[in-house]
């Protein structure tokens, strides 16, 4: 498997808090946060539990330097590890970055290509032929096919996962963490998290549970408005209250049908 791939599952299941045990019947499960153990469960499938494991013990704790935490206003997550096989060179320090798309596209310099070159984030690209619907140019750049895909992966109603990295030498890395406290703070940290290169993205999809379609229609019956807010993405939101009910097939999306949570509380007047 390429470099690509080690980038995908190293950025997963390093910077993950989710983990993998067995459970009562001695079967292995994944535990902990549910969208980082959709994608531990990709490459369960891939890898198997055991190669997930090993991956992740390959990364100890003495090449562990800097943990920076998710959150729901930063909506990414990061760690930075110490290669020692790389030590004295430009990448002995690796910081891997994931979240949502459009918390980090503004952080990107570049992207790996399909060959698993480093290629400018604003190179001109030829747009595959599943994204040419998606807007209406056939030639664009590598962040505007990061973007389609987004799009296209928010119209099936899949939440997106970013997965980056950035590399840099160790005296690189000593020196910026001098210049920023320490990293005493968590937002010390943050000045890590630019210059990222995109590795690549994923769909994830949130199953309705049973009987909400049901209740969206009773509550409609009884005159109460339905309105999905969200912390994901607009499009994403959309697909998924037409396919709950809230916003049927064909019917206009007004203001309030689908909103982000920013746009919830600016039209409330802030949270108290």
């Amino acid at each position: 498997m390429g470099s690509a791939y080690n980038d995908l599952l190293q950025g997963i299941l390093w910077n993950s808090s989710a983990r993998i045990e067995r459970d009562d019947e001695g079967e292995w499960v994944t535990k902990g946060n549910v969208t980082e153990q959709g994608l531990i469960k990709f490459f369960m499938a891939v890898v198997g539990a055991d190669g997930c494991n090993e991956q992740r013990n390959a990364l100890t704790d003495e090449n562990t330097l800097q943990l920076i935490s998710f959150s729901s206003s930063r909506k990414r997550a990061s760690i930075v590890i110490r290669n020692p096989e790389e030590e004295g060179t430009d990448k002995e320090v690796r910081i891997y970055t994931k979240g949502a798309p459009d918390m980090l596209f503004p952080k990107l310099s570049g992207v790996l290509d399909a060959e698993g070159n480093t290629k400018g984030i604003e190179d001109s690209v030829s747009c595959p032929p599943e994204l040419v619907k998606i807007g209406n140019e056939h030639e664009t750049t590598y962040l505007g096919i990061l973007e389609k895909t987004v799009k296209l992966f928010a119209s099936k109603a899949f939440r997106t996962i970013l997965v980056t990295y950035r590399d840099m030498s160790l005296s690189e890395f000593e020196s910026i963490k001098a210049e920023n406290n320490d990293f005493e703070k968590e937002a010390d940290r943050e000045i890590l998290e630019q210059d990222l290169v995109a590795v690549g993205i994923f769909g994830l999809q949130d199953p309705l549970r049973n009987g909400i379609i049901e209740s969206i229609k009773k509550v409609g019956a009884a005159g109460i408005t339905t309105i999905m807010c969200t912390g994901d993405n607009i499009d994403t939101a959309i697909a998924i209250s037409k396919n709950a009910g809230i916003l049927p097939e064909g019917h206009p999306i007004e203001k309030y049908t689908c909103m982000t949570g920013k746009d919830f509380r600016e039209t409330v007047g802030g949270l108290v």
